[in-house]
Formats: structure tokens, C-alpha cells, sequence
């Protein structure tokens, strides 16, 4: 199966023109790769851009924010229960 980039993708609005060159760069290596390997599946492409974006930690700041957040809610809500815990027990 050949990796066959859409015609019609227009890059987000916000994607910086070093972003757009290393998709073109980025298109060029996989459209390259199945020349040599055509076996490559759609599937392959994904779970290597996948190993990829693990490997660089592009993945871990948002994870990491996610679980700061997390951790702040479950403050709040452990502040609140005492709260009410301490108010309820002085009235």
C-alpha cells in the first residue's frame, strides 16, 4: 500500500512555515521509504510516527500538565471535604 499524501490538506493556520517544511520533508521520507519497502501499510506509517513522537517526549508535556491538573483538583476537593468535615463537626 502506498502512503499517498491528500491534495487537497491545507496546513492549520497556526503551523509555522519550519513545521510545514519538516511535514514536506517528513511526506518525501515515507513516500521514499514504501518506494524501497512497498509492503509499508498506512498502519505502519502511523504506529512509526507514533515511536517517533514517543521517543522526542512530544507527548509528555501534555501528560504531564494533565496530571498536575489532576492532582490539583483532587487537592481542592480533599480541601473542601475537610472544610466541611471541620464545619460541620464545629456546629
Amino acid at each position: 500500500m502506498v502512503f499517498v499524501p491528500p491534495v487537497t490538506y491545507v496546513p492549520p493556520p497556526h503551523a509555522s512555515l519550519e513545521a510545514q517544511d519538516l511535514a514536506r520533508e517528513i511526506e518525501q521520507v515515507v513516500v521514499d521509504f514504501q518506494k524501497r519497502r512497498p509492503r509499508t501499510s498506512n498502519s505502519d506509517v502511523h504506529q512509526a510516527m507514533s515511536i517517533v513522537e514517543a521517543r522526542a517526549g512530544m507527548g509528555t508535556v501534555a501528560r504531564q500538565r494533565a496530571s498536575a491538573l489532576i492532582a490539583v483538583l483532587i487537592g481542592l476537593m480533599l480541601a473542601l471535604a475537610l472544610g466541611m468535615f471541620f464545619f460541620m463537626r464545629a456546629g
